[in-house]
């Protein structure tokens, strides 16, 4: 088409306009010249002119990231094609980091977008399969990075040194060892950093240790005779067929990676929550690995459950996941902290309603492990009661935990019992678990004045149905399990009031049957939805 622009020479508002007739596509698209090779070279000649603001040239950096699949994986594009389009970005990279910035049109936020955006590239090339024929552009862009990365404790650039050591660990993760002949180099560096880039060089330390233990690569970490500028990609990467893996760790190479953990170990107040949760993925598999004992990891780390931020409290909560064994005896505390969590008014009601999910799968978790163990923390959770102000999505968790605890109960005493007779203490167990039903529903009371649609009422209604079918087998061959149901005290209680209420709150009739409904479709055994419906029929009509 005749009519078309040229792309060459766009102005900063010609720039937005053609960023945003790209993205919105179709017909607004077509009236560009889309030549992909021409657009990489207007964009990047774009970058390097000083009469562009920082601003429209972070604009059209985010467009070269969001659009680098069109741009260089195109399918006319050959292979040599797209390794001089990732020379040309290093290039440009090389040219914008080394640039004096004058807070203007080239300024410390332009030259950490540019550092992220061409790695976020080089990383989505080679994740296309290209990855093996761009190693020699991948080893110019670690060194750049090297290189900004290499000026520990000044602090004008220690943001963007930070920024500089997330990119190379998002190519270390990309490309496993990759920095794994320099790690003596960048342990070196984290020693001597001192500001609060020191969390991004600790976290790309620890992620280099962590490749290096998961892969099995002997390598020495202490050794500093490989030069960390120039840098070059290890040989068995550039040589087809070898992966530079080795079957186990030496011994020698063990202990160094020790004395690494030693060191990680001794840093961990310098850490955000954020940090902190990425510091301990990969501290945990390499602490498996080199058979390091997890109770220290338990003493250094236990404590941050009594923190009030919910990364750290998750960070605990993974180790107990990891390391079982040596948590053993703790499921008290980690059980009543995060019960106490929930309870604080002062915290956001997010953080509050995650507590009590990880509390509900805490206490599942605990009781398919030990039956004592099980009995402690269901007697725990039996004084898990709710506040009458507490926000009702807070109430319905906590009714929920509540009704768990019930089933555990519930299932305890049948797993004691045996399919003996009913014994005294089975009596005084199901007199508890009614109590605790009516107890629980006080803070749902309500329900009986509101309109049937509200949501308190469906709160209460749930939890009439948890509470009921909690013990049963779901299954429709197993019989005993129902009839023990239809003989417990919960079942004849819940009969009695649902009868009442039927009698004084006659517009609850409609979510009385949804609820007997819903509980025959669980249980879906002969003679279940019959003698319930026969038995409060019967009731009602005594009353």
């Amino acid at each position: 088409m005749s009519d078309k622009p040229p792309l060459k020479h766009l102005s900063p508002q010609e720039w937005e306009i053609f960023i945003d007739d790209f993205q919105y596509g179709g017909a607004r698209r077509e009236k560009w010249t889309l030549q992909p090779h021409l657009l990489l070279d207007l964009a990047l000649s774009t970058l390097l002119k000083r009469d562009f603001s920082s601003s429209t040239k972070l604009h059209i950096l985010v467009f070269l990231e969001e659009y680098s699949d069109l741009l260089l994986l195109h399918s006319q594009a050959a292979q040599s094609e797209r390794e001089l389009a990732l020379n040309k970005l290093i290039e440009a990279l090389r040219a914008v980091v080394q640039a004096p910035f004058d807070n203007v049109y080239v300024n410390l936020a332009l030259k950490e977008q540019m550092m992220v955006s061409v790695t976020s590239i080089l990383i989505t090339i080679s994740g296309d399969g290209n990855g093996k024929h761009g190693l020699s552009q991948l080893g110019n862009l670690a060194e750049l990075l090297l290189i900004v990365i290499n000026r520990p404790n000044h602090g004008l650039d220690r943001q963007t040194r930070a920024v500089a050591c997330e990119c190379l660990r998002e190519l270390e993760r990309a490309f496993p060892c990759l920095l794994s002949d320099i790690s003596g180099h960048l342990w070196s560096l984290c020693q001597s950093e001192r500001t609060h880039a020191s969390q991004s060089y600790l976290l790309l330390f620890a992620f280099v240790i962590h490749n290096i233990v998961v892969s099995k690569l002997n390598v020495s970490i202490l050794n500093t005779s490989v030069s960390l500028v120039p840098f070059n990609v290890p040989q068995w990467m550039l040589v087809e067929g070898m992966v530079g893996h080795g079957k186990e760790i030496s011994e020698s190479n063990h202990k160094e990676l020790r004395r690494a953990m030693a060191f990680l170990l001794e840093w961990p107040q310098v850490l955000t929550p954020c940090g902190m949760m990425e510091f301990m993925a990969m501290i945990m598999p390499v602490a498996v690995v080199l058979e390091l004992q997890a109770s220290m990891l338990k003493v250094q780390f236990f404590g941050m459950i009594y923190s009030y931020d919910p990364m750290l409290c998750h960070v605990v909560l993974t180790m107990y996941l990891r390391f079982l064994d040596a948590f053993d005896g703790q499921e008290g505390d980690i059980a009543r902290r995060l019960w106490l969590i929930s309870r604080e008014a002062q915290h956001y009601l997010v953080f509050r309603l995650l507590a009590l999910h990880w509390l509900l799968g805490f206490i599942g978790l605990v009781s398919d492990r030990q039956v004592g163990k099980k009995k402690s923390m269901v007697e725990m959770g039996l004084s898990f009661y709710s506040d009458v102000f507490d926000p009702l999505a807070l109430k319905s968790l906590q009714l929920d935990l509540l009704a768990l605890c019930s089933r555990c109960l519930e299932i305890s005493r049948l797993e004691d019992n045996g399919g003996r007779g009913v014994s005294g203490e089975e009596v005084a167990s199901g007199v508890y678990v009614v109590k605790l039903f009516e107890d629980a529903l006080v803070s749902v009371s309500a329900f009986k004045w509101l309109p049937p649609w509200s949501t308190e009422t469906a709160v209460a209604f749930r939890t009439f149905h948890k509470f009921l079918i909690g013990a049963s087998s779901h299954s429709d061959t197993d019989s005993s399990t129902t009839r023990i149901l239809m003989e417990s005290k919960i079942f004849h209680n819940l009969q009695r009031m649902l009868v009442d209420m039927i009698l004084e709150f006659q517009r609850l009739v409609p979510i009385i049957v949804t609820l007997l409904t819903a509980c025959w479709d669980v249980t879906s055994t002969v003679g279940w939805e019959s003698v319930s419906f026969r038995h409060l029929m019967s009731i009602y009509s005594q009353k």
